[in-house]
């Protein structure tokens, strides 16, 4: 029978009772057509590879686990941020008061000068031995601001690396923990698309057997299917002349033209509900439902 793939459920209902009543009720000339089988189309699956699912699984934990790091690491973040100011900020520091002993420095020599002149000393041994005091106090004053300098970078520095290891320690942690979850969910993952596998290989086996046995069935000559025509259409139809008539065929076409435009979930909702899907597709029901069912749980 022609007719055009319906778009919308009306549509799908109207092609439905013309179908049904062209098989069904037609009682005049026989219609020359060649024997086909029902449509039952075989579903494919891929079995995904565990290392993909793995990858997946990682990147959609990796905004998580980065999350919970970054949280769980503040505390240590800020008191590194804090001693590495502090030990950058110790060599400015240091360098003034350089600045500022070696300007007392100078004020003292410029006054032991003038107290030498003054007394009339200044080439004499005791100026320059008390000039060489000064200088040796300005150099210990030097030596013992760099050894504080050296001291505190060393002490901001331990501060430094304890808080860098407390970070390592947390990152580590929080990455173990999320190492299990990932795992448990790539094993979830897997064996949903095993069960999936299972499901497609099972309703392809079926839809084998069913194409087997209605390619069989063509065994009937045109002839003598005419001459059965003829002889049933008085009294109605059996399922199975049905079938080789070409009914479901024409049937699960137009269902599947209109299904099939429509997604996975609500195709499956509004098939199930629909009682008269039961009796337009007579015994190939069960077959499109569970097509449609693997649909929805495999989009």
């Amino acid at each position: 029978m022609e007719f055009e793939l319906p778009v919308t459920k009306e549509e799908l209902q109207v092609v439905l009772k013309e179908i049904d009543d062209y098989y069904r009720n037609y009682k005049g000339e026989y219609e020359e057509r060649p024997l086909e089988v029902p449509v039952l189309e075989k579903l494919d699956f891929t079995m995904p590879v565990e290392s993909e699912v793995r990858r997946n699984v990682q990147e959609e934990f990796g905004q998580k686990i980065d999350a919970e790091a970054a949280e769980k690491t503040a505390e240590y973040e800020a008191r590194r941020q804090a001693y590495e100011a502090l030990y950058a900020a110790e060599s400015t520091l240091l360098q003034k008061r350089l600045e500022d002993a070696r300007l007392s420095y100078e004020e003292k020599k410029k006054k032991l000068q003038a107290d030498a002149a003054k007394r009339g000393i200044a080439q004499t041994s005791v100026y320059l031995s008390l000039a060489a005091e000064l200088e040796e106090e300005y150099g210990r004053e030097c030596a013992e601001l760099n050894r504080q300098e050296q001291e505190k970078k060393a002490e901001y520095q331990r501060e430094i690396d304890q808080a860098d290891y407390r970070v390592q320690l947390t990152e580590e942690a929080v990455s173990l923990k999320y190492g299990a979850l990932v795992e448990d969910e790539v094993r979830a993952r897997m064996e949903k698309a095993k069960e999936l596998f299972r499901e497609t290989t099972k309703y392809n086996n079926q839809v084998e057997e069913k194409l087997v046995k209605s390619r069989n069935a063509k065994i009937e000559t045109e002839s003598t299917l005419k001459l059965r025509y003829l002889e049933i259409t008085a009294k109605g139809l059996t399922e199975e002349q049905l079938t080789s008539l070409g009914y479901y065929q024409d049937t699960i076409r137009a269902i599947d033209g209109y299904y099939y435009t429509v997604d996975a979930q609500s195709a499956y909702d509004d098939f199930t509900k629909d009682s008269s899907m039961n009796y337009y597709l007579g015994p190939f029901y069960d077959d499109i439902l569970y097509k449609y069912t693997l649909r929805k749980n495999n989009p």
